[in-house]
């Protein structure tokens, strides 16, 4: 996979979201499931925002969470900005086990005690 846009995703609140980011690296893939707030909805979508995790200053990650890279473009109906979804059956994004899953070339993940970066 050639590296494209780079994206985050913030750490989910859920109790297993370390033992999924590990899976995720692991598989190289990302997943994501019906929204549960109050946007609520059956359909299965990735969740991510546009450009790296925010930083301080310094350099330092102020928020908890995964940045990847992948050359899936977003749904069309998202804006760049803001939230961006992938989802339904189409090229890149499929759907298995109740979770819309897109290939993605994780770069950093600081979800669990030792910070994940990809060797380049």
């Amino acid at each position: 996979m050639t590296e494209g846009q780079i994206y985050h995703r913030k750490q989910s609140r859920q109790p297993n979201d370390v033992a999924t980011a590990r899976a995720q690296i692991a598989s190289q893939e990302l997943w994501g499931g019906p929204a549960r707030n109050i946007f609520q909805s059956h359909i299965p979508k990735v969740k991510a925002y546009l450009e790296k995790l925010p930083q301080d200053q310094n350099g330092i990650k102020t928020t908890t969470g995964i940045e990847f890279y992948t050359e899936v473009e977003p749904d069309r109906n998202t804006k760049p900005g803001g939230v961006l979804y992938w989802s339904g059956e189409r090229e890149g994004v499929r759907t298995e086990d109740e979770y819309a899953k897109i290939k993605v070339k994780i770069a950093y993940c600081n979800q669990f005690d030792s910070v994940y970066i990809a060797d380049d």
